[in-house]
Order: C-alpha cells, then sequence, then structure tokens
C-alpha cells in the first residue's frame, strides 16, 4: 500500500526535474506526427478579425447594391390628384435605398398636401413603393361674406379643398373671413356647421339657402318662403334646437295664413315676425259740386 502511493506520487512529479537546488517545469513532449498526416493550422486572432473585416465590407457593397434602389412608386386610392404630384410629394431623392429613408417621413411629406386626410407608405423589394392615400371628401360650400362669388369646398375637419360652384348637395356657409385652398375654418364655426349639416331636415333643409356668421358670431340664415328670399336671423348659436323648432311651427302658421313675409328675427324670446302688408288702395275723391 505504501509502495504504491509513492509510485503515484513519483508519476505525478514526472516532468520535475531538480537543476540547481530548485525545482523547473519541463513541457511534456508533443508526440511524433504520423507519416502522411497534414499538419494543423491554428487560427490566429488578427485572421479571425480580418475574416470579420471582409465580412462587414462585402456585406456593405451587397446593401449598396442596385437592388435595394427604389426604382417604381406606385399610388392606390381615390384622389383627384394625379400620381405625378403625389410622387413629387414624396420627397424620393433619386438613387435612394431602403437604408436611406423611412415610411414615417414619407408619410409625413404626404400630409403636406391638404386634400389628403391619410397617407400610407410600404416598402416591397425590389425596389418599390407603395402609396395608399385617402382623399378629403366635401361636405360643405364655404365663401367670405364680402365675396359670395367665389365658394369653396370644405371636408369635415374644416379643411377649406378648393374652388367649386355651390350646389344644394352641401350647406353653404357664409363665413366673416377670406378663405382659400389649404386653410381651416375656426372650430367655433365648424361646431356651427356641423349641427345644421345634422338637423336641418326634411323641407326646412330644402329652403335655407346658406347659412351666414358675422364678425361677432351671431347666425342668419336666408331660406326659401313662397316665391322669395327671407332672412331669419337666430342671434348668438344658443338653444339652436328650440329655435329651429320654433321657426317650423312658424312656417306652418305663416303658411296657413298666407302671409308675406320680409324677414323673421329669433334672438328674442319672441319671435319678431316683419311682414309685407299689401298697400291699401285709397278711395276715390269725389268731385265737389259748384
Amino acid at each position: 500500500m505504501h509502495a504504491r502511493k509513492i509510485s503515484q506520487i513519483a508519476e505525478s512529479r514526472r516532468h520535475l526535474r531538480r537543476d540547481s537546488g530548485a525545482l523547473t517545469y519541463r513541457r511534456a513532449k508533443r508526440k511524433a506526427r504520423k507519416a502522411g498526416t497534414k499538419r494543423e493550422r491554428a487560427f490566429t486572432r488578427k485572421r479571425e478579425l480580418f475574416l470579420v473585416f471582409m465580412f462587414l465590407i462585402s456585406q456593405f457593397y451587397f446593401l449598396q447594391s442596385p437592388l435595394f434602389e427604389f426604382s417604381e412608386v406606385t399610388v392606390e386610392g381615390e384622389t383627384k390628384l394625379s400620381p405625378t404630384q403625389i410622387e413629387s410629394s414624396l420627397g424620393l431623392a433619386d438613387q435612394a435605398t431602403f437604408w436611406d429613408v423611412s415610411r414615417d417621413t414619407l408619410e409625413q411629406n404626404l400630409l403636406f398636401m391638404h386634400r389628403l386626410e391619410s397617407a400610407r407608405v410600404e416598402f416591397t423589394f425590389p425596389g418599390r413603393v407603395q402609396v395608399i392615400v385617402n382623399e378629403r371628401k366635401p361636405a360643405y360650400f364655404g365663401a367670405f361674406i364680402g365675396n359670395t362669388g367665389d365658394w369653396y369646398t370644405v371636408d369635415a375637419d374644416g379643411v377649406v379643398l378648393e374652388p367649386a360652384k355651390a350646389t344644394v348637395k352641401h350647406p353653404r356657409i357664409l363665413l366673416p373671413y377670406p378663405m382659400r385652398p389649404g386653410a381651416s375654418v375656426r372650430q367655433s364655426d365648424l361646431q356651427v356647421m356641423r349641427f345644421f349639416q345634422d338637423n336641418l331636415k326634411g323641407s326646412l333643409q330644402e329652403q335655407v339657402r346658406a347659412i351666414k356668421i358675422n364678425t361677432n358670431g351671431e347666425l342668419a340664415f336666408r331660406m326659401r318662403y313662397g316665391d322669395n328670399n327671407i332672412w331669419v336671423r337666430l342671434g348668438r348659436p344658443e338653444k339652436l334646437p328650440y329655435k329651429l323648432f320654433l321657426l317650423q311651427e312658424l312656417m306652418v302658421k305663416l303658411e296657413h295664413e298666407k302671409s308675406t313675409v320680409e324677414s323673421i328675427d329669433l334672438r328674442y324670446s319672441a319671435p319678431v315676425v316683419k311682414k309685407n302688408e299689401p298697400v291699401a288702395e285709397e278711395p276715390p275723391v269725389e268731385a265737389e259740386e259748384a
């Protein structure tokens, strides 16, 4: 037992030798390479870094290749704008690639066109930009009080779109400030426009010709009554549902009386109706006897 332990200690120290009174380490000898076998080559750190560098360079030139350049722009959606106008507003530079632009930036560029309500941009390989747009739809006709000859279409969000001929298809609004394409209607005026669009129904909707908002914010509209047009003054935009109800009841009464009306004023608690009374003919003057 003791002899076996001594042999194990001697075996574990076979690489140690005593030289000048000090123990030194002696590297174990490599086994001789058999004839006909290839010499193994170890990869150094420098070689690994070189290969990584070359891989990155190759990827860079690959990603800059014409495969990733935009070569076609397609436009989808109902719009009066031409594909050329949309493509020019897209802001896509020549020889731009997938890595040069972002979809959010291109979409924001398109929304600078006031006639577009929404825009979505998608990239498809190879080199195609797909644009899907949604154009604003007219909901009103608007004009400046001082220039009722020039009318513009206005969408439901109050954005002025383009010059157009006013028809009975949409409510007509006279506003106290000039209008131009791309401008926006004031929010307070837009709320009034939406109210009349939602609440003018039936015969009253057909009779109203134009709604007027003056510089003080007071409302009036011109409506058809009989063979003439009359003004109906509503005053401040307060209690409008009640005023419209009162107007309908009043119109039924006036039509029953077959009265000729010049104007109706609903600004006060009691409505004021200005009528055109027929002028009574004076009786003929008899000649006095001499």
